[in-house]
């Protein structure tokens, strides 16, 4: 079901948010790196163990390669992120000055991390969470697109399950 919601939308605006937050899987911390646009849809999501500058970057240029090469990319002031940015910079020519690390920028992805921090799940392996993951975010992603276009009344996941199905 994610990967015919991530096909779906594979537009992106120019200016992306990416951060990380945390879940506990089978009592250890691993990492959420999520990035949204501009308006608020969620691009991509990844799972990972550690929190460094390696799966920053892999994060990043995988984004690249799937939305090519956004103007401004917002981000809070994680050193790993910091390092990933500037290598993602030099690497895929990007504008020198499109990273920005402001405070209240950030802002956007920081709430937008809500639906998964409240579901305070006792994921027993990684595997389990990526599936369930994945499916918050394809049904919130949804809800998204259609809270946009002011059609949430009557809004029905199943339903909208059903046609991105049956398309």
């Amino acid at each position: 079901m994610y990967q015919i919601w991530k096909k779906k939308n594979k537009k992106a605006y120019y200016k992306w948010h990416i951060d990380e937050t945390y879940i506990k899987i089978k009592g250890q911390w691993c990492y959420l790196y999520r990035a949204i646009d501009a308006d608020g849809h969620t691009l991509d999501i990844w799972l990972r163990k550690k929190r460094d500058q390696v799966s920053a970057y892999a994060f990043i240029k995988r984004l690249i390669k799937q939305f090519s090469k956004p103007k401004m990319i917002i981000t809070d002031k994680a050193p790993s992120t910091k390092a990933a940015i500037s290598k993602a910079i030099k690497d895929f020519n990007l504008i020198k000055d499109c990273h920005r690390t402001l405070k209240y920028l950030i802002n956007l992805i920081e709430q937008d991390h809500r639906h998964i921090k409240i579901r305070k799940g006792k994921y027993q392996n990684i595997n389990t969470a990526k599936n369930t993951l994945k499916g918050i975010e394809c049904v919130y992603g949804l809800y998204k697109k259609n809270r946009r276009s002011l059609q949430i009344y009557g809004f029905s996941p199943c339903h909208e399950i059903n046609y991105m199905l049956a398309s």
